[in-house]
């Protein structure tokens, strides 16, 4: 294999990588922006997401925000409205 295309392999890798955390990092940071309008603070937004859940099988809602279950973790903050 030559050096020039397992460069171009190891960047397209790198690439993939990257946008794959940073659409995590996006996930995250909206139920950050939604928690926080609710709860009315950052350091209450993050202590939420990091505090495991019965309405989530006792996991905290950062763990399923990085499964992908944003959707999931969205409505239950909605709820968190009329608490």
């Amino acid at each position: 294999m030559s050096e020039e295309r397992l460069n171009q392999d190891s960047l397209a890798a790198l690439r993939a990588r990257f946008e794959q955390q940073s659409r995590k990092a996006q996930a995250y940071y909206t139920v950050m922006h939604a928690v926080r309008a609710v709860l009315g603070s950052d350091d209450a937004a993050s202590a939420w997401m990091e505090t495991p859940l019965a309405a989530f099988g006792n996991h905290a809602p950062a763990q399923l925000v990085g499964e992908g279950r944003v959707d999931e973790v969205l409505a239950h903050a909605r709820t968190l409205k009329g608490s």
